[in-house]
């Protein structure tokens, strides 16, 4: 042996070692066991809805999140197609990445399964440090993988029934949670919540009024049913999430409401009728004015019941993955009425807002109230980083996008703790796959997709330019 070979392997093997410990995640470290997360994603939030409703004294749960941490605006980017942009949240990954470009798999022509992604997601990523991480309803989640925690999956992309417009929980859809034996545990707290009964007697009236006298059209008929299934969906999730923080609480909880994006699709000509260049009937005009600020209200709720199940040191996340606005489409294409009136196709910027232990202190809503507009808080591809970062996981490297958000952790956890990274979370994660087929749900749903114009022509047949959007002006 060289003489120099024993004193160069004892220099070398440590360093080896480390070398090997910070690219292998979950050998050694562990996340601080006070750090406990809830994201709550909360599609198509508009800042622009939540003021006036704040000046009103309304939204009292998400007011005294503002009150007590940091909101603004989160960019997103374009084509703002909610597959795509919930995916790299979760990830902190381009959709060249994770490779859920759209709403539609090239592979099979049918809508993305969650086999079909590539790398890990913020629940494997929590599971591999031996961290419980429990999913409520998001994007993507079908078939459930298996998770050091549960997962109730959106399933949106198979077996859909008629009259489902948005993600639903279906017991009898093979794989719609993990562990499989958990929908016998769950369906009993949540079966009410997807029957008309209960829809028809304790929700839509709060949202769209007593429509018995008023004889809606066919096609108003319609906006209330598909809105109808979307908010029995957010119920469903809730509930069960509410259920679950209680008797399995993890250390990062994860729950998706969807209506609030079905809904002001289409109820947005009632909001603001003078900016459309069709007629509206006057009789819709006095019956759903107020109905998208009304299901916030609900979703205010939500937002209330499920804090109230966390401890008060834990750091609560609301993300929407975009904004809303009218469809000024409408305007330019000879005053044509469509189905949705509201849209999103410019990417206008979603919301964070954040409380807790570790997260900042800042203006409160009364900042918003006197005119400020809020601040750029991050991206999109930001959430993943700053989520590992308060469990106290490295942050991936090849999340090259996105970053802790020094706008949201708190500048006293920020000089205790740096952030530490490694170069994948991805090591021996499974290769993506095609997606799961189902030939009549397939047909169904880019039917039902292209008609209310999620998928126009070939969007998201093609892998399409991602670009961060800006708000429109």
């Amino acid at each position: 042996m060289n003489k120099l070979s024993l004193p160069v392997l004892v220099v070398l093997f440590p360093l080896a070692v480390l070398l090997f410990i910070y690219s292998c995640p979950g050998c050694t470290r562990h996340a601080d066991p006070e750090a406990r997360v809830l994201l709550l994603g909360l599609d198509g939030i508009e800042m622009e809805v939540l003021k006036p409703l704040l000046k009103k004294g309304g939204l009292p749960n998400i007011r005294a999140l503002m009150d007590r941490g940091v909101y603004g605006y989160l960019q997103t980017f374009k084509p703002t197609h909610s597959p795509v942009i919930w995916t790299s949240i979760a990830t902190g990954k381009t959709p060249m990445e994770h490779r859920i470009t759209g709403f539609l798999d090239m592979n099979t022509m049918g809508p993305f399964t969650s086999n079909a992604r590539k790398g890990k997601a913020i629940w494997n990523i929590a599971g591999d440090y031996g961290l419980k991480c429990n999913v409520a309803g998001y994007w993507m989640t079908w078939p459930a993988e298996k998770i050091n925690g549960i997962m109730l999956s959106q399933i949106s992309t198979k077996e859909q029934v008629d009259n489902v417009w948005k993600g639903m929980f279906y017991k009898d859809v093979e794989n719609c949670t993990y562990p499989p034996e958990f929908v016998d545990e769950i369906w009993p707290v949540v079966e009410r919540f997807q029957t008309a009964q209960f829809l028809d007697e304790e929700v839509l009236p709060e949202v769209f009024g007593d429509t018995n006298d008023l004889n809606p059209s066919l096609e108003v008929m319609d906006l209330i049913r598909q809105s109808k299934w979307s908010i029995a969906s957010d119920f469903v999730y809730s509930k069960a999430s509410e259920y679950i923080l209680d008797k399995y609480p993890g250390d990062i909880d994860i729950v998706y409401i969807g209506g609030t994006d079905v809904i002001a699709h289409r109820f947005w000509r009632y909001r603001e009728p003078d900016i459309y260049k069709y007629s509206i009937m006057e009789k819709y005009l006095e019956a759903f004015p107020d109905s998208i600020d009304d299901y916030y209200e609900i979703v205010d709720g939500m937002v209330g019941d499920l804090v109230a199940l966390v401890p008060e040191n834990t750091s609560i996340i609301i993300v929407s993955d975009h904004g809303m606005h009218a469809d000024f489409l409408n305007g330019k294409d000879k005053g044509k009425k469509t189905m949705l009136s509201a849209h999103h196709l410019d990417a206008p910027p979603g919301v964070l807002i954040a409380a807790g232990q570790w997260i900042k202190k800042g203006p409160g809503s009364g900042a918003l109230l006197n005119g400020k507009d809020p601040d750029l808080m991050g991206t999109v591809m930001d959430v993943t980083p700053t989520l590992l970062y308060l469990l106290d996981i490295p942050v991936g490297r090849d999340m090259k996008l996105g970053k802790v958000m020094k706008s949201v952790v708190s500048e006293e956890l920020m000089k205790s703790r740096p952030v530490e990274y490694v170069r994948t979370h991805d090591i021996d994660f499974r290769p993506p796959t095609s997606s799961k087929s189902s030939k009549d749900g397939d047909r169904a749903f880019i039917e039902r997709f292209e008609a209310l114009g999620y998928i126009d022509g070939d969007s998201g047949r093609s892998v399409p330019d991602f670009e961060m959007g800006k708000r429109p002006k």
